[in-house]
């Protein structure tokens, strides 16, 4: 029997790359063959029945902010009224004047709580659900995201001020708790709440546990992040096992946008060349981020954790975000010791193969100047300075520092 790639199947049924992933993750899919990270399929393997769509749901809206640019129909398949309706809108629907229920539950799971999160399960039983359901989900918070204005609506006449105000009050206070914890949080496993901190709006972030030092390390990545001219979401220590990620666009005025929507269809295994494949435009930005999460040995950068700012002006690259899960947050003091004393071998990956130090070889090659990209005079007491500033001690001081000096120096080494 032949089998074919996750890639191949996406193409031949329809779907996205991630999508067949998931479904052979999730054991949907008969005769799978696992190898290592990837995934063989049957190549007679018809495309699985999608479990996310409901039937005979009412007729519902897609709408920015109040102005119906789609009708959802009771087999969830999504008929846009407004296809180009702004630049965001655009990006999502690429042209097409329609969706299928599979494309309209891809979109909704990018904007509800994620079912990997390890508090899923109090999460939908506060939710009043028994098992974890994109579509259900969407229907209590309505798909509302702060990363935008769309959402979906029960009838035309229904109004994003009184839905918002409905679903903060029967979902975030009553059946969450009365500071406001977040359904619509992001990917990842921290406890998120949307809120308020020194006049700059964002996310509160808890410790994701007392063994775990993600709290020091978001601090210590933005604080780098500054040192060497890499922009960077501020991160603020608010109390012990609490950071404060701050925004960085008007709410009213500039969106957000993930790399995620920027792909259509399969994308290839080398995610430095997927990105600047999509905007080659911020072929520096994406490189000083690929250098930055070399240096903090980053461990959860993925598209939904870059992405651009859209506005009146044109749209511009983001600055990075999202970055607690780097510097030995969560390694033991054997494993830090191995990876100090070989930082090429121990360099975490990007995407689907290659690590970061593969990365920034391949971008000199292809001749993009690294050593100027950020600023490598950085010296080892003010790396010190930073690290105490975050909180770090112990190993994962000891760790932190000289993983970020040698890799700096290996860096600086390069021609």
């Amino acid at each position: 029997m032949t089998h074919i790639t996750t890639k191949q199947a996406a193409e031949q049924w329809g779907i996205s790359d991630r999508r067949v992933r998931k479904l052979c993750a999730d054991n949907k899919i008969p005769g799978v063959i696992k190898k290592g990270r990837s995934y063989r399929i049957p190549s007679d393997t018809p495309r699985p029945a999608d479990g996310r769509v409901k039937q005979n749901a009412p007729a519902r809206f897609l709408k920015w902010n109040n102005d119906v640019i789609a009708t959802i129909d009771d087999a969830n398949t999504v008929t846009f009224t407004s296809p180009d309706y702004n630049k965001i809108v655009e990006l999502y629907t690429r042209g097409a004047t329609s969706w299928t229920g599979e494309q309209l539950g891809e979109f909704l799971s990018e904007r509800v709580v994620s079912r990997d999160r390890r508090d899923i399960e109090r999460i939908l039983f506060r939710c009043g659900l028994s098992h974890y359901d994109v579509l259900q989900i969407a229907e209590i918070t309505r798909g509302i995201h702060p990363k935008d204005l769309l959402w979906i609506a029960h009838s035309k006449e229904e109004k994003l001020d009184d839905i918002m105000t409905s679903v903060f009050d029967s979902v975030f206070h009553q059946r969450v708790d009365l500071v406001g914890d977040s359904l619509d949080t992001p990917e990842g496993y921290n406890i998120k709440r949307y809120g308020v901190y020194e006049n700059h709006y964002g996310i509160y972030k808890q410790r994701i546990s007392p063994l775990m030092t993600d709290v020091e390390s978001e601090v210590a990545v933005y604080l780098l992040a500054e040192r060497l001219g890499v922009p960077c979401c501020p991160a603020y220590r608010v109390d012990k096992d609490t950071v404060f990620s701050a925004f960085l666009y008007d709410f009213s005025k500039e969106y957000i946008v993930h790399f995620r929507r920027l792909f259509d269809g399969a994308r290839s295994d080398n995610e430095y060349q997927n990105l600047i494949s999509v905007r080659p435009q911020y072929k520096k930005d994406i490189a000083r981020m690929i250098l930055l999460d070399f240096i903090t040995r980053q461990d959860d950068r993925h598209l939904s954790n870059i992405a651009i700012m859209m506005s009146a002006a044109g749209e511009s690259f983001y600055p990075l975000y999202d970055n607690g899960r780097s510097l030995f947050y969560e390694d033991t003091e054997e494993m830090v010791r191995a990876a100090v004393s070989d930082p090429a071998k121990y360099a975490t990956t990007f995407g689907y193969s290659g690590t970061y130090w593969d990365y920034i070889k391949e971008m000199v090659a292809d001749g993009v100047p690294v050593g100027s990209l950020i600023d490598l005079t950085i010296t080892r007491d003010e790396i010190a300075d930073i690290l105490q500033t975050a909180g770090f001690i112990g190993y994962r001081f000891d760790g932190a520092l000289e993983w970020i000096v040698k890799t700096i120096e290996m860096i600086r080494a390069l021609k």
